[in-house]
């Protein structure tokens, strides 16, 4: 008999990085707990909400603070928070208010942040010239 692997087993959920996040960044509490915790991808466009915020702001400490934080949970997260990076917060950078200043904000990025920004954005090129 063949035993399935989990491998989201010894990952961080969802409830953990979202109390981190708090923890962090204690302005965002509200507008979190306001979401359903099951609705990873709302809670998670709320922090690239805030991290657009700094970029129009020019806020770069807060910038780089907000970038480190997700730099430090991509080897640690599930899946379901892999996609929501990808999806929720990637994606709200490449395509939100700020889309035109991203080639200047990505540098800011730390190497593992950076890599999964530029292959959501190939991916998404990629299906919006299929689509």
């Amino acid at each position: 008999m063949k035993k399935w692997i989990d491998v989201n087993a010894s990952k961080l959920d969802s409830n953990q990085y979202f109390t981190d996040l708090i923890l962090l960044f204690p302005d965002l509490k509200e507008k979190i707990e306001e979401e359903d915790p099951s609705m990873i991808h709302f809670r998670m466009e709320e922090f690239a909400s805030y991290t657009i915020d700094h970029i129009k702001n020019k806020n770069w400490q807060k910038l780089k603070t907000c970038f480190d934080f997700q730099e430090s949970k991509i080897d640690l997260v599930n899946s379901d928070l892999i996609n929501a990076m990808n999806v929720s917060y990637c994606e709200t950078l490449m395509l939100g208010e700020v889309a035109g200043q991203m080639d200047n904000v990505i540098p800011m990025m730390g190497t593992k942040l950076q890599r999964l920004y530029n292959e959501y954005q190939e991916y998404y090129n990629r299906l919006t010239k299929t689509s």
